[in-house]
């Protein structure tokens, strides 16, 4: 089975990936966990949450924008 891969392919795939990303450390940030494990344990983060307060100031900015 041979796969071909074209530019405009590598290109949407690496985009998915960015996405990804980006939306994982945006959830991530916003996560009330203070262990996070990936890979089953093979990466593993011990974080500080943060405070109520915070969460509402940075999810301020989205809701200004969703309004007409």
């Amino acid at each position: 089975m041979k796969i071909t891969l074209t530019e405009t392919g590598l290109l949407a795939l690496v985009s998915l990936l960015i996405g990804f990303l980006i939306q994982f450390c945006r959830t991530a940030e916003q996560s009330r966990c203070k262990k996070i494990l990936l890979c089953w344990g093979a990466v593993e983060c011990n974080r500080e949450p943060l405070a109520n307060e915070t969460i509402l100031e940075l999810n301020a900015p989205d809701e200004k924008k969703e309004s007409p």
